[in-house]
């Protein structure tokens, strides 16, 4: 999987582009706080917490694939 490809999936799945260019969403009325912080080559997971973003999975792009029920794959602790 390409950067680009992951962009694509994560924008129809309800992902936002921040001006950074990561992405971020948020789920249960503004309580949980998601980010995939991208960088060149790999993909990070991230949760935030009172103290700040927390990465909870990661994987280098090459390694992610789209799963047969449309989630991301790939991703290891």
């Amino acid at each position: 999987m390409t950067r680009e490809e992951l962009i694509t999936w994560a924008t129809a799945n309800g992902w936002q582009l921040d001006r950074f260019g990561h992405l971020h969403k948020v789920e249960q009325e503004g309580l949980r706080h998601y980010r995939l912080k991208l960088s060149r080559v790999a993909a990070r997971f991230e949760t935030k917490t009172a103290h700040g973003w927390v990465r909870v999975r990661s994987a280098y792009f090459k390694d992610l694939s789209i799963a047969p029920d449309d989630k991301l794959a790939g991703m290891k602790f």
